[in-house]
């Protein structure tokens, strides 16, 4: 699991329930440490609290063994630089799975192992890190994998079935590139209002203001999706509200970014919308100031 944060620890855990050898990599040396001494403590959605004892390592020349596979599931901005750190640390046949948010992952994937070994997912799953060591589930929420081009091939049959495995509610899909921009319209719709804001997803749905603001920005993201061809039916937005309402408990990704001062994705995301529109000549004033402001806020912590 390369980039074992808050959804890279929870694929994990459910994953090593599956018989297969599971190894958490990230960068975060306290979570890994704190893994590695205790093991993952996963509070679920009803409450309870499990403990997953999973191989954690925070340099990769530890790794024990060489990888079948490789889940990618690190910023957007550290993808090539974690690929490189891999290099060595897999099989010739290993493929590589990036479930990450954003848009051009796998292509920043191919660019190091080839787009043969590459699969292509998305994931609504949701999942905070409370503190180094423990991970919170903060939703339930589809899987889709596949091909980046083409139908489901049998690698992505045996993937799919794996996570169901894990109980993980997963599918295959034929039109993935699709699909990666429809989780951008989620994306795009929550992490920058929760990044700026300091509240949970959940409360986009509540607060007529947000999901207002959230309104725009989707519509905005529709129309440029179009404009790249891939054209979206007008319930996205409801659709994106409804993820919100589905991970409520959840902190965005961005949000926890920016609760931790770290660098966000919204160049990958909103800003990604925004570069997009200047491409096709689309306006999209609401996505541009939300990426400014983010921008604003990583600057006042960054320093840069």
């Amino acid at each position: 699991m390369l980039g074992a944060g808050a959804m890279g620890s929870l694929l994990g855990a459910r994953l090593s329930q599956t018989g297969v050898k599971v190894s958490l990599l990230s960068t975060n040396r306290e979570h890994m440490e704190a893994v590695r001494k205790h093991g993952l403590v996963v509070e679920e959605l009803d409450g309870t609290v499990e403990r997953y004892r999973i191989p954690s390592y925070h340099d990769p020349r530890d790794l024990p063994e060489k990888a079948d596979q490789v889940i990618v599931m690190v910023k957007t901005y550290d993808t090539d630089k974690a690929l490189s750190s891999i290099e060595g640390c897999t099989r010739p046949s290993a493929f590589f799975l990036t479930l990450q948010n954003g848009i051009g992952n796998w292509e920043r994937i191919a660019g190091h192992v080839g787009r043969e070994s590459v699969l292509v997912g998305i994931t609504a799953q949701g999942a905070t890190l409370v503190e180094p060591g423990k991970i919170r589930h903060g939703g339930n929420g589809h899987t889709f994998m596949g091909e980046p081009e083409g139908p489901p091939s049998e690698r992505v049959r045996t993937e799919v079935d794996l996570f169901r495995r894990a109980g993980l509610h997963t599918d295959a899909s034929d039109g993935m590139q699709r699909l990666v921009w429809e989780k951008l319209m989620i994306n795009t719709g929550i992490n920058a209002i929760t990044a700026l804001t300091g509240i949970r997803n959940g409360r986009i749905a509540d607060f007529q203001a947000a999901r207002d603001l959230c309104r725009s920005a989707v519509e905005e993201a529709l129309l440029v999706a179009a404009a790249k061809g891939f054209p979206m039916g007008k319930d996205m937005v409801e659709r994106v509200l409804g993820v919100a309402g589905a991970t409520a408990v959840n902190r965005s990704s961005m949000g926890q970014d920016v609760d931790r001062r770290k660098r966000t994705e919204i160049d990958a995301i909103n800003g990604a919308i925004v570069r997009f529109g200047e491409e096709t000549l689309t306006p999209t004033p609401v996505n541009r100031t939300l990426t400014r402001l983010v921008k604003v806020l990583e600057s006042s912590y960054l320093g840069c």
